[in-house]
């Protein structure tokens, strides 16, 4: 069984990224090498990526996140945005504060990679009253383990949040801030949010490249090292 993904390659195809930490700084990244490759391959508009975050590049994100010393004290979305619309003469935009009930009539894909569950409730809040219009795809991850999943709220490809109710649900499970890198490393191996972003971006590539999904997401496991796909929805009644 695949889904077959519709109207991504006849316009400019506009993705909401939330959040550009440790996992996002990488999939913002990617998305930059996405749209050469597809318009090298013949995509006519590419796409265009809007950022979000609120928080400033700090030590501790060097070497974990995709930001350098000269960086710190800067807005992570304004920074890692300048850095590759001069790169590539690209013309994404970067807001620099929390997606909070953003009009989404207009997008295709939303990517969700914060790490809160209140951050959760309010992108489903908003990307929920687009059913089968919008792609949301969410990262999240702990020391060595996460998961990545997409869906559009069709049977096929139920939201994310549907098929892990526990990511919105219960008290939240966040470290406190780490002033140095080796801090950090304690809460998260220093590889693990390149693996969530590599999902990330493999489930786009599919997307665009052969234009269909034959899976909603990954679950990966760095203590056995696996990373298994999650089928689709076969429930299509």
């Amino acid at each position: 069984m695949k889904h077959i993904v519709k109207n991504l390659l006849s316009h400019e195809v506009q993705i909401d990224l939330i959040g550009v930490g440790g996992t996002g700084s990488l999939v913002l990244s990617g998305l930059v090498r996405l749209n050469h490759a597809i318009r090298m391959l013949g995509h006519p508009y590419g796409i265009k990526v809007t950022v979000y975050d609120p928080d400033t590049v700090s030590e501790a994100n060097i070497g974990r996140q995709l930001f350098t010393p000269d960086e710190i004290g800067r807005n992570k979305a304004e920074c890692l945005v300048d850095r590759y619309n001069l790169g590539f003469a690209l013309d994404w935009s970067a807001v620099p504060q929390d997606f909070h009930h953003q009009n989404l009539w207009n997008k295709s894909i939303v990517i969700s990679c914060v790490d809160s569950k209140a951050s959760r409730k309010k992108i489903f809040a908003e990307a929920k009253r687009h059913r089968e219009k919008i792609y949301l795809v969410d990262s999240g991850n702990d020391g060595r383990y996460g998961q990545v999943l997409i869906g559009n709220g069709s049977r096929e490809l139920p939201w994310p949040y549907v098929t892990r109710p526990d990511l919105l649900k219960g008290a939240e499970n966040r470290n406190a801030p780490s002033c140095s890198l080796a801090e950090a490393l304690a809460h998260q191996d220093l590889f693990i949010n390149q693996w969530m972003a590599t999902a990330v971006l493999e489930l786009l590539w599919q997307m665009f490249r052969r234009g269909e999904l034959e899976y909603r997401g990954f679950y990966i496991n760095l203590e056995s090292g696996r990373m298994n796909p999650l089928p689709l929805n076969a429930d299509k009644k």
